[in-house]
């Protein structure tokens, strides 16, 4: 049978058609796929922290088990989780049973002991679902012994006269000190900072001890990450230039110090307004310190905050006396059940998370409070100096509102009379929103607090 002539142009045509089909499809699969969320992180007076350890949140100590205890966090009020450090700690020279979480073998992975990282992806896109944040710890100025860097890259590391590489300081004999004098270092951290942007979409960074870090490197790192989006950024430091390298909040270290000595008799009531005044002159107006009665450093190095504070009563009244005055409530891993064993950063604990259902509710109470109260989180503040050494008063104030903060920083009965400033006003019990009498002589219980909120002239 004769063959028909082929017709090369209705082939060539039907080929072009076929890829322009193929192409079209392509792109229409393409732009269905989902986009990545990019949750719009909270104003930095709306943060309400929680420092958490993974190693000592639960008995498992992964990052399932904080998965899966997400709305017991969010019930608590706080709206942001900062992880410890989430990489592989090194052996070489480690401290303890199980070594510091702040001696990083890689920055790129993820603890196995603590799971992979398909269950830390699963873990940050649950927190956006429940409309939290989540920042993880980096740490900039050292690494462990046996992370891959010391031997590909022994020039990103800081040497004595000999040549021999040395730690930060003499007594973290587990960590080699990083040289950023050396441009190579400089850009790869700032590269495995971006992985965990990128890649799990975190929130930002508390990074450990920052002023031990070049600002100018900072403001370059920090500049780079916030091209990929928006980031919160936490300095474990108190230097005010970190915030002209971009970071958002810093340590109030001064304070906390100072209310400590006052619950301990060492320093007046007055010392509240000696830092308050050193805050105010000599830091920047974005100023933002995290206030603290406990973290990690604390915790373990000194002690838990039922004995810096002179007892359980002693410390909720702590708590107050800091995270009303302003700056970032923050909270650590066990404080809110009253956990009274120092957790030492190297060794492994079984808390009671059903412990002290009273005091948990009283955390509950205070963030609440702080979470709902304008002037709380961005009003002024005011040392209210009395004849009483025994009685902290401090006011917020906006516009026409004002919030009383009265303590007594003593385990034994007190009273102090109505602040002149104060005369002449009503109040309720912020807390209760019930009516509170003004009288004369104010009586306080042994480590009582009395939070008010002035009532509107009509």
């Amino acid at each position: 049978m004769k063959s028909k002539p082929v017709n090369i142009f209705s082939i060539c045509a039907l080929c072009m058609f076929s890829i322009v089909l193929f192409s079209c499809k392509s792109n229409v699969e393409k732009n269905t796929a989902p986009e990545k969320v990019i949750p719009a992180i909270p104003a930095v007076s709306d943060i309400v922290m929680y420092e958490l350890f993974i190693h000592n949140f639960s008995n498992e100590g992964t990052i399932n088990a904080v998965t899966a205890r997400l709305d017991e966090l969010k019930d608590l009020g706080i709206n942001t989780i900062w992880l410890m450090p989430i990489q592989p700690i090194g052996q070489i020279e480690k401290k303890g049973t199980y070594g510091s979480p702040y001696s990083i073998s890689d920055y790129y992975a993820v603890n196995p002991d603590y799971g992979t990282k398909a269950d830390f992806k699963r873990l940050v896109d649950s927190v956006h679902a429940k409309g939290l944040f989540i920042i993880i710890d980096e740490v900039a100025n050292h690494t462990a012994w046996d992370n891959a860097w010391v031997k590909d890259h022994p020039d990103w590391y800081t040497k004595d006269s000999t040549g021999k590489m040395i730690p930060p300081v003499p007594d973290w004999t587990d960590v080699a000190d990083l040289n950023y004098d050396n441009p190579a270092l400089r850009q790869e951290m700032i590269r495995s900072m971006k992985y965990w942007i990128d890649s799990f979409n975190i929130d930002g960074y508390r990074c450990d001890v920052a002023g031990e870090v070049p600002f100018d490197w900072w403001k370059e790192c920090i500049g780079e990450l916030r091209k990929s989006r928006p980031v919160m950024m936490l300095a474990e430091g108190d230097d005010p230039k970190l915030y002209d390298s971009g970071f958002d909040m810093t340590y109030g270290w001064q304070m906390y110090s100072a209310i400590k000595q006052v619950w301990n008799g060492k320093r007046p009531v007055s010392a509240v307004d000696t830092i308050l005044a050193k805050e105010k002159s000599g830091y920047p107006s974005s100023y933002r310190p995290i206030r603290f009665s406990d973290n990690h450093d604390e915790n373990s190095w000194d002690n838990v905050p039922a004995v810096k504070f002179q007892s359980a009563e002693g410390a909720k009244a702590a708590f107050v006396a800091l995270v009303m005055l302003p700056g970032v409530p923050l909270l650590y891993n066990g404080q809110e059940v009253g956990y009274g064993t120092r957790i030492n950063l190297f060794e492994k604990y079984n808390i009671d998370w059903t412990a002290n259902g009273d005091l948990r509710q009283f955390y509950k109470d205070v963030i609440h409070l702080y979470k709902t109260s304008d002037i709380l989180k961005v009003g002024s503040v005011q040392y209210i100096a009395t004849e009483s050494k025994d009685i902290l008063v401090y006011t917020r104030s906006m516009n026409d509102s004002m919030m009383v903060v009265m303590v007594n920083v003593r385990n034994k009965e007190a009273a102090v009379a109505m602040p002149k400033e104060l005369s002449g006003r009503q109040f309720n019990n912020a807390f209760t929103g019930e009516s509170w009498s003004v009288s004369d002589k104010i009586k306080f219980a042994p480590f009582e607090y009395k939070v008010l909120k002035a009532i509107p002239a009509k």
